[in-house]
């Protein structure tokens, strides 16, 4: 049977409407009702019941979708044994890591694994401030991201990873010795002078949720986009900020800096694996992608869960 009559089914019953099938498969409407009619004949059934309201399965139409479902991840599960074994892989994949977050430090082991293991792909990575990775995903020029949020747009697959739980990132002169490991509450956050992101950044955007729970706001004394300005900028006992501890712990002065657990409730933040769930991922994508999901599953650290090694994929990544 062709795969491709398939993953038209799949993708008709996910989103309950041929015409919107055919646009994320980028195929002619038609051609796409051809598909599902050729099924029909197949199976002598309907598949599916076509209304007003879009369309659904029928009985015969859900027991099908099952087996589809299942078949497509036997294909998924050989084509990745397949690229365990092609190291002439090449191309070029572009990944985005939020920047001053645990997925910043993935940059170098993603770095090195694919140089080994695939030296023919090239990366670009994107991992600083002024890039909204989300909208480079949905304009297709990014094909990866690891990035804060757990609510995907319309086109975007999120895997949830880990829960980045924030620190506030201070010079030791600031707090008496006995004070330097205490948690520290929102009101007290809210009275420290914080070096910080810019607003449309996820980071100070929690800053600013968690002042609010103390019915305050932030007292920002000046936006630092730079790693290493940052970290200076605290050493010299200009202000704090707000950071994760796996970052902090590798400021090149952090012997210099306290770092205190906010204890406030949405003093983290949920941090996803993103794809599109309307194109393909190619190849070289799909071999750093796993490549990425491997990496995390072992350096997770403290803050992350182990991953399965074999993810879901949504219905339009069965061709990677």
């Amino acid at each position: 049977m062709d795969t491709r009559r398939l993953e038209a089914f799949i993708k008709v019953v996910d989103l309950g409407s041929v015409s919107s099938a055919a646009k994320v498969l980028n195929v002619a409407q038609p051609a796409l009702s051809q598909h599902i009619l050729s099924l029909e004949s197949d199976f002598r059934c309907k598949l599916l019941e076509r209304s007003a309201r879009g369309v659904k399965p029928t009985e015969a139409g859900r027991i099908l979708y099952r087996y589809a479902k299942s078949i497509q991840r036997q294909i998924e599960e050989a084509r990745r044994t397949i690229l365990d074994n092609k190291p002439e892989l090449t191309g070029n994949v572009t990944v985005g890591l939020a920047p001053l977050s645990s997925a910043a430090l993935l940059a170098v082991p993603l770095l090195t694994r694919v140089h080994e293991r695939f030296p023919g792909i090239v990366l670009h990575i994107f991992d600083s401030f002024g890039i909204t990775l989300s909208e480079l995903m949905l304009k297709g020029s990014m094909d990866i991201a690891v990035l804060y949020g757990d609510r995907p747009f319309t086109g975007l697959d999120y895997k949830p990873l880990f829960q980045e739980q924030f620190y506030l990132v201070a010079p030791r002169m600031m707090f008496p010795e006995q004070e330097l490991t205490v948690p520290i509450s929102a009101s007290e956050l809210a009275e420290i002078d914080l070096l910080l992101p810019p607003r449309e950044s996820f980071l100070r955007q929690a800053v600013e949720r968690i002042c609010a729970q103390a019915e305050a706001r932030p007292r920002i004394v000046a936006e630092v986009q730079s790693q290493s300005t940052l970290s200076s900028a605290i050493a010299a006992g200009l202000a704090a900020t707000v950071l994760p501890d796996t970052i902090a712990k590798v400021l090149p002065n952090s012997e210099e800096l306290c770092v205190r657990r906010i204890d406030a409730p949405a003093a983290s933040l949920q941090m996803s694996l993103c794809i599109s769930d309307n194109v393909a991922l190619s190849d070289a994508a799909f071999a750093v992608y796993k490549m990425l999901l491997e990496i995390i599953a072992k350096t997770g650290g403290n803050s992350a869960a182990p991953l399965s090694q074999n993810p879901s994929f949504p219905a339009s990544q069965q061709d990677h």
